[in-house]
């Protein structure tokens, strides 16, 4: 009985290991290169200190990777969870076969998002430019990153719409029968009922959609590389270029840092937030 106490940890025994080398480790190694001029090849390299991180806060070559983040992030933050939650209350309240519906929303999260990308270009290089007789959205800097939007509301809309649909069915239907009776219209039941019931949903659907949105990297690399001229270049495809190309793994790693720990505030402050929110609820 006392070996049998211990037997359960060496079943997790296995992915520990595996997430200690596999995670641990390399973020510690990373955050030592931070501190010198490493440039990614050489055997050998030099604590710098902080030079990284003042030559980052100095640096006006990432003011546009930082606002196209910043572009990109809030308003896919904001399409996404506005489609979701409306396709969401369309398919729980008018349609019957909401399964079927719910599985051809979801197929596009089964595609990569590199393979999206690839998909969308030659729809907005072929099919637009037939159709609509315009260029592709891609090739314009000012219309670049709603391109990317595109694709991306595509290929991950289905995961918010899942979360909102679980959201609505565990709203007790009581409560739009009371509010019926006493002549509540359908908006003010909306905003009276369903949203305050939907704020889990929305700690969730918000929370993640904005921190991964922030840090993404395959659909703008495999669609424009960063391209045209920067208009689309990321933090993430700054950081990788400064790893891999540029040969600045140092400031690379600085800058990842640094972004990291903006992505932490970020996500706590969210959900410092809303769950203030579920309490007053």
């Amino acid at each position: 009985m006392k070996y049998s106490h211990y037997n359960r940890y060496l079943f997790i025994l296995p992915s520990l290991i595996l997430f200690l080398f596999a995670i641990v480790i390399p973020f510690f190694q990373g955050v030592y290169i931070a501190f010198t001029d490493w440039n990614g090849i050489a055997v050998s390299y030099n604590f710098v200190g902080f030079r990284n991180f003042t030559q980052l806060f100095s640096d006006a070559s990432m003011l546009r990777p930082i606002r196209n983040t910043f572009y990109f992030a809030i308003v896919y933050t904001v399409f996404n969870n506005i489609f979701a939650l409306a396709l969401a209350i369309m398919l729980s309240r008018w349609v019957v076969k909401k399964n079927v519906m719910k599985v051809l929303f979801f197929i596009p999260m089964a595609l990569s998002a590199v393979l999206a990308a690839f998909v969308w270009s030659f729809i907005f290089r072929e099919v637009f430019r037939e159709l609509f007789s315009i260029p592709s959205l891609l090739g314009n800097p000012r219309t670049v990153i709603p391109g990317i939007i595109v694709i991306a509301l595509w290929n991950t809309l289905g995961s918010n719409l899942i979360i909102y649909m679980a959201g609505l069915d565990n709203i007790p239907e009581m409560y739009n029968e009371a509010s019926e009776i006493d002549g509540a219209s359908p908006w003010q039941q909306f905003r009276h009922i369903t949203l305050p019931m939907l704020i889990p949903s929305f700690t969730i659907c918000i929370t993640l959609t904005l921190t991964s949105s922030l840090r993404e990297f395959a659909t703008v690399m495999a669609a424009t590389g960063g391209g045209p001229a920067g208009y689309s270049q990321t933090i993430a495809i700054n950081i990788y270029r400064n790893l891999f190309q540029f040969q600045r793994a140092g400031y690379g790693q600085a800058v990842s840092l640094v972004f990291m720990a903006i992505l932490v505030v970020i996500g706590l402050t969210l959900t410092r937030i809303f769950r203030k929110r579920e309490v007053e609820y």
